[in-house]
């Protein structure tokens, strides 16, 4: 029945706040699943920093991508592409599934490649479902494809209490074997970071000189893996705590990407002096293979870890769809301690309950 209707989706006019970019339309055509592909009827999605970015006109979705924000959903198979190619011959009409997305996802509606679709576990709801894709894949990415972490080794995890942070944690020590050492902004979240696994969580606000307590903490030796999503506003520090041959993965510049002229001449020699590795990435605008290529690893490896409760999201908070601009501000004031959700039709969840 999609195939005749216009859908809800979120629609940025222009770029700006949060309560004067956005609108919710009401009459934007229902994409349609190619050969290979999924429609996929929208339960939730997560918000993302991606989202606030590309919302101040400041990260393009790739090319051939929707222009409608939203990188991960959770929700029900609406149709299969034609000939039944490919993954998408695994999928019929009603499977519960999340998926990772090049954008598309704040809408009813959201057309993927079945390469990029998980199927839920039974044991998992929708809601739950819809806090994974981005986070725990991205997160994933940064330990496995990326950091190459390997048991017993030191990592540390920026922003450990946001929604990747939460994931690269329980990640770290409950799949790869690893020791987990986080920085966060707040006690709570601190507090929030320790209970996921990590050793210490540094509260870079009150504990200004958190590499010495890092250094001390690790025996002087340092961390093997950095996850970092803040960019300049730690690089001397992060250049202290790094072991070595260590491997520092920038994901991210919420502390901005001016590097403080002072420190430059420090910083490479930190680098060089202990054979570190600065690795940069970002998974929006990686090519299909490899994100399926990713998926494929994740499901296999990681869901049932899921299923037998040794991982589990983090969700911070629940924004009805009409409330988007609200999930912003939130997400913008750094104030959330692990994933917002925006509430698209969750009505799904009891509707597929009842079914069953």
């Amino acid at each position: 029945g999609a195939r005749s209707l216009s859908m809800r989706a979120v629609l940025v006019d222009k770029p700006g706040p949060p309560d004067e970019s956005m609108r919710l339309a009401h009459d934007v055509p229902v994409p349609q699943a190619a050969p290979g592909e999924l429609l996929i009827q929208v339960a939730y999605t997560g918000l993302n920093r991606a989202d606030l970015l590309q919302r101040m006109g400041r990260y393009n979705p790739p090319k051939g991508a929707s222009n409608i924000m939203g990188l991960e959903v959770s929700g029900l198979v609406k149709q299969v592409g034609p000939g039944n190619v490919g993954m998408a011959s695994r999928f019929r009409p009603g499977d519960r599934v999340m998926a990772l997305l090049a954008g598309g996802g704040y809408a009813d509606y959201v057309n993927v490649s079945a390469e990029l679709a998980i199927r839920i576990p039974d044991t998992m709801s929708l809601r739950d479902a819809g806090a994974l894709p981005e986070a725990w894949l991205t997160a994933y990415q940064l330990l496995s494809f990326v950091g190459s972490i390997r048991s017993g080794e030191r990592v540390l995890v920026h922003a450990g209490a946001s929604g990747v942070g939460t994931a690269a944690l329980q990640l770290a020590k409950q799949l790869f074997g690893a020791v987990p050492f986080a920085t966060a902004g707040s006690a709570e979240k601190c507090s929030l970071a320790v209970r996921l696994g990590a050793e210490r969580c540094f509260n870079y606000r009150e504990q200004p000189d958190w590499p010495a307590e890092l250094l001390s903490a690790t025996s002087s030796a340092g961390v093997n893996v950095l996850l970092d999503c803040v960019g300049a506003a730690h690089l001397g520090a992060n250049a202290r705590v790094l072991a070595t041959d260590a491997r520092w993965v920038l994901y991210g510049l919420m502390g901005g990407a001016d590097l403080p002229p002072e420190q430059a001449s420090s910083f490479l020699g930190a680098l060089l002096s202990k054979r570190a590795s600065l690795i940069a990435t970002l998974l929006r605008n990686r090519p299909d293979e490899y994100k399926a290529r990713l998926v494929s690893e994740f499901a296999e490896r990681a869901m049932p870890l899921f299923e037998s409760g040794r991982l589990r999201p983090v969700i911070d908070s629940e924004f009805p769809f009409a409330q988007v601009a609200a999930a912003h501000t939130k997400m913008q004031s750094n104030a959330n301690l692990g994933k917002i959700l925006l509430a698209v039709n969750p009505q799904l969840e009891l509707e597929k309950r009842q079914e069953l």
